[in-house]
């Protein structure tokens, strides 16, 4: 529909999944535009994490492409499928980041759009350093989590490709998986001192690499769960999916001042776990071919581009049209969420699907 393609071979609990996380980013960061409206209430509300999810998503569906790749390869993985892999993953993000930080740099610059480009050094964001062991603010915010995929995809594929000359990625998987959550653990501990109020927990630990990282890699175990023990993976969904739901049920409602060691260290562990109970279930669910199934894949298919762009358009809104907007009330929350639709399917189209066409001619 509309030039958007749709692969029949998803799995719809999976992309059921990517299109709630999406519509969480998005509500997170237009949710402003109700304020002193008759939705107001809503701004209270909590929210689930939409940035957790697709960081569990990402180690789910890497982790376990690699597990079977590796199975139907003797227990290896080589320097032909390293090469593919790192090649597929540029096509699949580079184009649009590169794009969108492009678009930044001329906002900004232009003072279109509050920021700024002298804070942090642009080659930063160019590389995906901009926070990898400490922070950034004030400029292409979004980037946070791609820097903590980028970095991923990076490493893991490396150190599996690496370990399979000594074990079976049965065996060295799960302690791949262990040291990193516990060098985020650590990590975050290390730093909890500067964690000092709700701005610096959130630059601090909510978005640097090294503190994030270990929610990717419990998708990651997910996947190994799912590759080597699929008798329990199956046998338990349903009381997997109903813990991990209460679980984040809790996160959510259940508040702690940013000083708290649970706050600074154990939540940001609990909560990737508390969605990767949900995969089971969202595993065995079959397609949904009505249009509710059509509008969950294709907002599955736009999530990237979406996620892109989102924020740039609330940002332009409350640096241009904030006035106009306020006096639109609730209706100006719904026209922001038209434009954030049509901005990342414009992205979509002109960048993200031709780059996609290319990924596709690169065997995996």
């Amino acid at each position: 529909m509309l030039g958007i393609e749709i692969d029949h071979r998803r799995i719809f609990g999976l992309d059921l999944l990517r299109a709630l996380a999406i519509l969480c980013v998005i509500h997170g960061h237009i949710l402003f535009l109700l304020n002193d409206t008759s939705l107001a209430i809503l701004m209270r509300w909590p929210m689930l994490h939409g940035v957790d999810m697709f960081f569990v998503l990402s180690g789910f569906l890497i982790g376990g492409a690699f597990l079977r790749h590796a199975e139907s390869h003797q227990g290896s993985v080589g320097r032909k499928k390293l090469g593919s892999f790192y090649a597929r993953a540029a096509l699949r993000i580079l184009p649009c980041y590169y794009f969108i930080l492009l678009l930044y740099y001329i906002l900004v610059k232009q003072q279109i759009i509050a920021g700024s480009t002298e804070t942090f050094s642009v080659w930063n964001f160019i590389t995906f350093t901009q926070n990898l062991f400490t922070p950034f603010w004030g400029f292409y915010w979004e980037s946070w989590t791609l820097s903590v995929e980028w970095w991923f995809y990076i490493i893991f594929p490396l150190l599996l490709f690496l370990s399979c000359r000594f074990v079976r990625p049965r065996k060295s998987v799960p302690y791949i998986c262990l040291l990193f959550c516990i060098f985020s653990v650590i990590y975050r501990i290390i730093v909890s001192k500067y964690a000092v109020d709700s701005f610096w927990w959130n630059v601090w630990i909510r978005k640097t690499v090294a503190s994030r990282i270990d929610g990717i890699f419990i998708g990651v175990l997910a996947a190994w769960i799912h590759q080597y023990l699929p008798e329990k993976w199956n046998r338990h969904a349903l009381f997997c999916f109903v813990s991990g739901v209460l679980m984040m049920a809790f996160l959510c409602v259940v508040k702690s001042p940013v000083h708290t060691f649970y706050s600074r260290v154990v939540y940001s562990t609990l909560l990737p776990i508390s969605i990767a109970l949900w995969l089971p279930l969202l595993c065995r669910m079959r397609p949904v071919k009505n249009a509710f199934g059509g509008m969950v894949s294709h907002l599955s298919v736009l999530s990237y581009s979406l996620f892109l762009t989102n924020l740039m358009v609330a940002q332009l809104i409350t640096a241009q049209f904030s006035d106009r907007f306020h006096r639109l009330g609730v209706w100006g929350y719904f026209l922001c969420w038209l434009l954030v639709f049509l901005a990342g399917y414009l992205l979509h189209i002109l960048v993200e699907k031709p780059f996609m066409k290319l990924r596709h001619k690169i065997p995996s």
